[in-house]
C-alpha cells in the first residue's frame, strides 16, 4: 500500500466517523445508552433515564457543569469507538467523563437515600444541585447509622 493510499483511507475513515457521530448519535442518545449500559444491574426504567436527560437538557445542566460541546462531542465519538473496540488512546478520559455522567444520574435518584440497595426500585427525584436541594447529603450518617 502506498503512502498516498494510506493517507487517503485514513482521512476517509476519519470523515466517516465524524459524519456518523453527527448523524446517528446526539449527546442525549449517547447519555441514555451510557446510563442504561452502566447501570444494567439496577432496577431502573427507561422512563427514569429519559426524564433525567430531558431535565438536564431543559436546565442546561451540562453547560453549567463545564461539560461543554467539546466534551459532549468527545463522548459521542468515544461511545462510537468503544462500541467497536474496548480501548482507544483517550479511553481513560472517556471513562472519567462517563463516570461523571453516571454519577450525576445516581445523585439525582433516591439510590443513596435507599442505602445503595441494588434490589430496590430506583426513582428519579430531580437534578442533583446542592444549591436547590438544601440539606440533601446522600452520604450522611443519617442514612448509614451503622457506619
Amino acid at each position: 500500500m502506498s503512502r498516498r493510499r494510506f493517507i487517503f483511507l485514513g482521512l476517509l475513515s476519519l470523515i466517516t466517523a465524524l459524519f456518523g457521530s453527527f448523524y446517528f448519535y446526539d449527546f442525549d442518545t449517547v447519555l441514555f445508552k451510557i446510563i442504561k449500559k452502566d447501570l444494567a444491574y439496577l432496577k431502573l426504567s427507561n422512563q427514569q433515564i429519559e426524564t433525567f436527560v430531558l431535565d438536564a437538557k431543559k436546565e442546561n445542566h451540562w453547560e453549567r457543569k463545564f461539560f461543554d460541546w467539546k466534551k459532549q462531542y468527545f463522548m459521542r465519538v468515544g461511545f462510537m469507538i468503544v462500541s467497536f473496540w474496548n480501548s482507544f488512546p483517550y479511553y481513560y478520559k472517556y471513562n472519567q467523563y462517563k463516570s461523571e455522567l453516571v454519577g450525576d444520574f445516581l445523585l439525582s435518584t433516591d439510590f443513596f437515600m435507599n442505602r445503595m440497595d441494588v434490589d430496590a426500585d430506583i426513582t428519579y427525584v430531580a437534578l442533583y444541585n446542592p444549591y436547590k436541594r438544601a440539606c440533601s447529603n446522600p452520604f450522611s450518617n443519617l442514612y448509614y447509622p451503622g457506619a
